[in-house]
């Protein structure tokens, strides 16, 4: 379904001295507003049961109404979030490194509101579900926080949306329900 590569997050270091990828995901999480209210120890666990993916330029990375029970970090590159209907396609955000997207997927079981695509090769960090659950009984302040983040996010995009389909409105404006 997707095109990309899995690496999984692991302690081993580089022969040339880099850091561990479990220190260079801990790096990215703590970076993260949503997470930077978690212990560090407990971010080591975040940043242990995360994996790497790999997109290339052009790829969906996920798509609209589609199942799916990641959580995304930007690491390198960049993508755009699109919302697609039958007559075109409106792009709600450019994602840059450090961005975290998706996040509602950590928090329930649904089908994606937005489609995302890699506008170059993109790198990802993301964590699933039955992960963040598992983690989120233990550091329930986690969970409130993503919250947040994700609300504000579907504030925006919903604005963003709803500016777009005025464009299109015979008279300039809309009814919302």
């Amino acid at each position: 379904m997707n095109s990309f590569k899995e690496t999984e997050s692991q302690t081993r270091a580089a022969a040339d001295g880099e850091k561990s990828e479990l220190e260079k995901d801990l790096q990215v999480l703590r970076n993260v507003p949503a997470f930077s209210v978690v212990p560090l120890e407990t971010l080591r666990l975040y940043a242990y049961l995360s994996r790497r993916l790999c997109y290339r330029q052009g790829t969906f990375l996920f798509r609209q109404d589609e199942p799916d029970s990641r959580g995304y970090i930007l690491v390198s590159g960049t993508a755009q979030l699109l919302r697609e209907y039958p007559d075109r396609t409106v792009e709600l955000q450019v994602l840059k490194e450090g961005d975290f997207f998706g996040g509602l997927a950590l928090l329930a079981d649904i089908r994606r509101l937005f489609s995302a695509r890699a506008l170059t090769t993109v790198e990802c960090l993301t964590l699933d579900r039955e992960s963040f659950r598992r983690l989120l009984k233990q550091f329930p302040e986690v969970g409130i926080k993503v919250l947040e983040v994700m609300v504000n996010r579907v504030v925006k995009m919903q604005a963003r949306v709803l500016e777009e389909c005025s464009k299109y409105s015979e008279y300039g404006n809309m009814s919302v329900d």
